[in-house]
């Protein structure tokens, strides 16, 4: 016997079954493209983010490198006063102990010695000046070494000139002396 299916039943499933695997495909293509767009959106957010700190870093940056320009010039400016300091601590210390050093050599000068040129550089001082007697200068360097403000005293040089005072002739000694000055006063 012949049997004939009117109804299209496999037909039909079969169109079921593709309608149903179209609709999972769209279903998956529009959930696809959601998660992308998702994806992307928030890739496009972190950037902004991520742009927007860099900036703000970028500013602080700038701010700060001025601040620590000024840092910088008052760090230098403090040098210079500190510089500025020192010398002026140094020229009142100096400028006491020359007092000490003036001081000493007028108690150490005969009566018949007189000077005529004084230098100090650093610890070393020079003496120019004249004298009546060779002994005086000898009386001078024997009272510079009794000094607890001088030490090593050396004669230079001296000579001994003829010169005319009114209607008398004078023999006068030109010397010359170096020594060590002690800033402290005393010696070691």
């Amino acid at each position: 016997m012949i049997k004939i299916n009117l109804l299209p039943v496999r037909e039909e499933r079969r169109r079921m079954g593709a309608r149903q695997e179209q609709t999972l495909f769209a279903l998956v293509m529009v959930l696809t493209l959601v998660g992308v767009y998702t994806w992307h959106s928030t890739l496009n957010r972190t950037i902004k983010d991520l742009r927007l700190q860099i900036t703000k870093v970028e500013q602080e940056i700038t701010r700060l490198s001025k601040i620590v320009k000024e840092v910088e010039k008052f760090k230098a400016d403090k040098k210079v006063l500190e510089g500025k300091i020192a010398v002026i601590d140094k020229l009142k210390t100096y400028r006491q102990v020359q007092v000490h050093y003036m001081d000493e050599l007028n108690k150490a000068l005969p009566g018949q010695v007189w000077l005529e040129f004084y230098q100090q550089r650093e610890n070393t001082l020079v003496l120019r000046g004249k004298s009546l007697s060779t002994d005086d200068i000898a009386g001078f360097m024997r009272n510079l070494e009794a000094s607890d403000w001088f030490d090593d005293i050396r004669l230079d040089q001296t000579s001994q000139k003829e010169m005319t005072v009114g209607d008398r002739k004078v023999k006068l000694n030109d010397f010359s002396l170096r020594m060590m000055v002690v800033p402290s006063g005393g010696k070691g």
